[in-house]
């Protein structure tokens, strides 16, 4: 490998590290919930930066592509699921497995679909809503009901925020699933830059930066969930425009 393939390479792998980190620190109980939070919205930032970087510098290579789906089962298939095993439905444990299982098994589901039928690695849009926004809904929400600040108001084991925050996950994984077509909004420098601010900034203790953030956030991973498929044409068309100038 050149030094063109081995550093994209690099950056896939510590996305990977950092899922893995998450389950390993989810495992540990309450008090790590929030790092494990943390850590599945750092591999995000990773997961879009090793691709683009990749083909800025023209290394992107089979092997790398190859890689990046193991990332996105462990980081935003696995990490998530057992994060909402470990936090919330202590009560209902059939519900608890039910709900562990389905965010599994959509995300194996949309990967596999995704490997098989997307040759160009979701450059043109994706079909199916991206597994990473249903990983981001988990991260964030379990974020706020892990800050100090705020963690009363977030009750992810009953009431209607609970309730929320679980049809949240059955939406978006049942939309994961689906043939409804999403841009890649981090192919956009313009939108790719200010998320990872954002997610660097959730790593900033104390309790004023970093809620709100998350909650912004939140806000514009559901925005992405209903407007994105209206935005699917503009992207195709900028994508068209872009490739015509690098033929001429």
């Amino acid at each position: 490998m050149t030094w063109r393939q081995i550093i994209p390479t690099i950056i896939t792998l510590a996305a990977m590290l950092c899922g893995f980190f998450s389950i390993l620190l989810a495992l540990e109980g309450h008090e790590h919930y929030l790092l494990s939070a943390r850590l599945i919205m750092l591999a995000m930032i990773l997961d879009g930066l090793d691709g683009n970087l990749a083909r800025k510098i023209k290394g992107t290579t089979p092997f790398g592509a190859e890689l990046d789906t193991y990332v996105d089962m462990t980081a935003f298939g696995l990490a998530p699921a057992i994060l909402i095993y470990q936090f919330t439905l202590h009560s209902y444990f059939l519900w608890r497995i039910l709900m562990t299982s389905s965010v599994v098994l959509s995300g194996m589901i949309r990967l596999a679909r995704f490997k098989v039928k997307d040759l160009q690695r979701g450059q043109s849009g994706y079909s199916g809503l991206p597994i990473t926004t249903s990983a981001g809904w988990v991260a964030l929400f379990v974020f706020l009901s892990e800050t100090k600040a705020i963690e009363y108001s977030f009750n992810l084991n009953q009431g209607p925020v609970a309730a929320i925050f679980l049809i949240g996950v059955l939406v978006m994984i049942t939309l994961q699933v689906s043939k409804v077509r999403y841009p890649k909004p981090s192919k956009r420098m313009i939108m790719f830059i200010p998320c990872v601010i954002f997610v660097l900034l959730l790593f900033i203790p104390g309790p004023m930066i970093a809620p709100k953030l998350a909650i912004i956030m939140l806000v514009f991973g559901l925005l992405y969930v209903v407007v994105g498929p209206f935005l699917v044409p503009f992207s195709k068309q900028q994508t068209a425009d872009s490739n015509k100038c690098k033929v001429s």
